[in-house]
């Protein structure tokens, strides 16, 4: 069959006549293709149809596995979501792990899924917010809810728009406003090199390089080219690969922790495997030194304070913010604009005395 789909011209096997295809039969699929086409219902082509086929047979095998049992959301957590986040890091593990049993599950569990409604939602977001939940924990949490939701919706166990849209969050800025300065940083690394030498060198590549704690943990001796003076980051949060450029504390760390036969993950923990988590020592040291009494996350330093210092110290050294949103790993401008930058205060005043001797110079003339 030659037709076309999106004003592509497609050509698509239909069958042998030895095997009883025949120029009628072909006709009479062709039209329906037309028909789909023309009413937007159905399949366009047949590897479309073959797709929708294959997934309904998926569907039906999920079904007859759950033959006689009330197919609820608590079930298909069980059965078929939870086992499937093997791949994701072992900190979104954990947290997932956390809302699913102390928010969602008391809430939405038992309800059949397939009867999932925005109300149910709504008192998920109302038990969080009654016990002091962030915005941005709440949203969390209902991202995980939809995340099952698309994933039954692929199977076609469940149809129409995903509950969690009907939900309206709270917002909040939640941006952080905390990064280090100079001294701040240095006293920082000084005390995580008594205490924590592994977490002190993490910390460098944070500081100097803006890398999260994720790439950190997945970088491998491969990676780093001492020669070019660059560290190649595989597979990052935004899913377009970078490179990450060493500076000469970056150099002197990683050719001190160096190896022989220079293989593996660069950071590893006590067994030798790769590191999931921050250390809990870099948290202590960071409550310690600078998280007293305070009770704004915002405000608070962790190991992400890092990235937003060096993406600060970037722009007062006057890189331009494509360039900065490049080395960040930004899919977008806007978010190393809105989220990543911040301006010093004492930038800030000086920006604000140069205005104001502009404004004193044109009374003067």
């Amino acid at each position: 069959l030659r037709f076309t789909v999106d004003g592509k011209t497609q050509q698509e096997a239909l069958g042998w006549a030895s095997e009883g295809m025949t120029l009628a039969k072909a006709r009479i699929e062709l039209a329906r293709l037309k028909e789909a086409k023309r009413t937007g219902e159905g399949a366009r082509s047949l590897r479309e149809r073959r797709k929708q086929e294959e997934k309904r047979r998926k569907a039906q095998e999920i079904a007859e596995r759950l033959s006689g049992e009330k197919f609820s959301f608590s079930m298909y957590w069980d059965k078929f979501y939870w086992p499937a986040q093997a791949h994701k890091a072992k900190g979104s593990q954990v947290a997932e792990d956390a809302l699913w049993k102390k928010w969602i599950k008391p809430v939405i569990g038992s309800i059949p899924l397939d009867s999932l409604g925005a109300a149910a939602l709504e008192q998920i977001k109302s038990n969080m917010l009654a016990d002091g939940k962030a915005p941005a924990s709440i949203k969390y949490a209902l991202a995980v809810v939809s995340q099952v939701w698309n994933m039954a919706f692929r199977s076609s166990l469940v149809t129409g728009v995903c509950p969690v849209k009907h939900v309206i969050l709270p917002k909040k800025d939640n941006r952080r406003q905390r990064y280090l300065n100079k001294r701040e940083a240095e006293e920082f690394l000084e005390v995580l090199a008594k205490r924590s030498p592994l977490s002190r060198d993490m910390a460098i590549l944070g500081l100097d390089c803006g890398l999260r704690f994720g790439e950190i943990a997945s970088l491998c001796w491969e990676d780093c080219d001492f020669n070019r003076e660059q560290m190649l980051i595989r597979d990052p949060k935004a899913h377009a690969n970078r490179y990450a450029f060493m500076t000469q504390r970056v150099k002197e760390m990683l050719l001190q922790r160096r190896t022989v036969g220079g293989a593996g993950f660069v950071f590893l923990d006590e067994n030798g495997n790769k590191l999931g988590r921050i250390s809990n020592t870099f948290r202590r040291i960071a409550d310690e030194m600078f998280n007293k009494d305070i009770k704004d996350s915002r405000l608070k330093v962790c190991f992400h304070t890092l990235r937003h210092t060096f993406a600060t110290r970037c722009v007062e050294a006057g890189f331009d913010i494509k360039s900065l949103s490049e080395i960040l790993g930004h899919s977008n401008v806007n978010i190393t604009m809105n989220r990543y930058v911040h301006p010093t205060l004492e930038l800030k005043r000086q920006n604000m005395q140069r205005l104001s001797c502009s404004f004193a110079s044109a009374f003067v003339e």
